[in-house]
């Protein structure tokens, strides 16, 4: 049995009984939440922050992400008109690797977008907006103190305003981030890859045109990151490969400014700082996901140097890749073994993105500069860029079904980002005479033409939209 440093021993305020808890609240717990609860699987989320993190965190949303969130109605999907008119069609959008413009990131055009630019407070708004109105529990303002895992439930003790709570619960989500409770508390081994540098980011007004030059500029120690904003205080970073620290000390904004000044080499002039944040390129991933009733999704589960929202991107597909799986056993429709599908998974993505992490930052350290050229004129072989584009866009991930319209006989015309909306599988043929694989008894079965023609005759698609079986 897999216990905390601490169990629970006070005596609690109060008790609350749930088939899920999803330790920490932020986008990836959120999304958790909303997708067990689409499932109408109990939830509780506990969060200490009382409200969202404005702070500047990712804001950028990667093709399969867009998709999955299109096949929930998060966002917009593409209408069966474009995807007849343009069904193999391919839309680009130029992106960076390790801060050189050297990638150009592609996406089918019946997919909603290569690249979008969503702040992530938005999406945990959204997340959590979603969850509440499902019937999940948020609690925010509390935090998890203790945690015990026993034979046929797991045992959490909460601190909150209003006491202690309680939570008895079948299984427990750790979205709690890089220093996760629940992953301490199991059996979570993993693979580590330590800091070779330190930045700090910031909100705030450049009281001097042109000192911090726009976009990803390299300095003899470092590089800066600057994001101007004509309505605002703008996201500047600044990144040191000096070295790692040796602690992690909470963000002043006097440190913020030596940084700055260390990296450009000159002392900068800022106003209105604020919403420091500091990060590194220290990576790391678990082997493992899941240990009996723990599991972990997002920050908990990989973390790594935060280049290109593949953070955020990682935990959200994450998170649609538990839910309905968890759901499928806490309501007996499946084995608990598919959690393990979901480790063996995840693990591999995480894998990858924290490789292409610790990458780029060695690509970046301006004491390797032969490297960098090397990465650099190695992606001007096609080959080698569309990999590594795939991989940056989480499109590397093989079975996604992309976006198709299904015609009916009597003519209605459905998509099956529509059909996904309401996280079931999906079986697909072309009449009634044919047969669709095996599969869950509960899954809709939708028939008619399919525009574009695919490579299988009928398919059936997991509720995370990649394909369980076809035929």
């Amino acid at each position: 049995m897999t216990t905390a440093s601490r169990p629970p021993s006070r005596t609690p305020d109060s008790v609350v009984d749930t088939d899920v808890l999803v330790v920490g609240g932020g986008p990836v717990g959120m999304l958790v939440a909303a997708e067990l609860a689409l499932q109408e699987i109990r939830a509780v989320v506990v969060e200490t922050r009382t409200e969202l993190d404005i702070r500047p965190r990712a804001g950028t949303v990667h093709a399969r992400s867009l998709s999955l969130l299109a096949r929930r109605g998060y966002l917009p999907s593409t209408d069966p008109e474009t995807i007849r008119r343009d069904p193999h069609g391919v839309r680009r959008t130029p992106f960076q690797f390790a801060a050189q413009p050297v990638l150009t990131i592609s996406a089918p055009s019946v997919e909603p977008a290569p690249i979008a630019g969503i702040p992530q407070a938005r999406l945990e708004a959204a997340f959590e907006e979603r969850a509440r109105a499902l019937g999940a529990r948020i609690l925010r303002g509390h935090t998890v103190s203790a945690l015990e895992v026993r034979d046929d439930v797991v045992v959490a003790d909460a601190d909150g305003h209003d006491g202690l709570l309680r939570i008895r619960a079948e299984y427990v989500v750790g979205a709690d981030g890089a220093r996760s409770l629940v992953a301490r508390t199991g059996d979570f081994p993993a693979r580590v890859y330590p800091a070779t540098m330190n930045a700090l980011a910031g909100l705030a007004f450049s009281d001097t045109p042109g000192q911090i030059p726009p976009g990803w500029n390299p300095t003899p120690t470092g590089w800066t990151m600057h994001n101007p904003n004509p309505y605002g205080p703008a996201r500047i970073i600044a990144m040191d490969f000096s070295g790692p620290l040796d602690h992690r000390p909470e963000p002043s904004v006097a440190e913020y400014r030596q940084r700055l000044e260390y990296v450009l080499g000159a002392a900068p002039a800022l106003s209105g700082v604020g919403h420091l944040t500091r990060f590194s390129d220290h990576g790391r991933y678990r082997t493992s996901l899941r240990d009996g009733r723990l599991l972990l999704a997002g920050d908990a589960a990989h973390s790594h140097y935060p280049l290109g929202g593949q953070g955020l991107n990682t935990g959200m597909q994450d998170a649609f890749a538990l839910g309905w799986r968890l759901a499928r056993v806490i309501t007996g429709r499946d084995r608990s073994e598919i959690l393990d599908d979901y480790s063996r998974e995840r693990v591999a993505v995480a894998s990858a993105v924290v490789g292409n992490t610790v990458l780029q930052s060695r690509m970046m350290n301006p004491r390797t500069p032969e490297l960098r050229d090397a990465v650099v004129a190695m992606l001007a072989v096609p080959a080698i860029h569309d990999a590594l584009a795939q991989l940056i866009s989480g499109q590397f991930q093989r079975g996604f079904q992309h976006d198709l319209v299904v015609t009916e006989a009597g003519g209605r015309e459905r998509t099956l980002a529509e059909l996904l909306r309401e996280g079931r599988f999906v079986a697909i043929r072309p009449d009634e005479h044919t047969p669709v694989p095996d599969g869950p008894a509960d899954a809709a079965v939708v028939t008619g033409k399919v525009t574009p023609d695919q490579a299988w005759t009928s398919a059936l698609v997991r509720p995370d939209g990649y394909l369980a079986a076809t035929l």
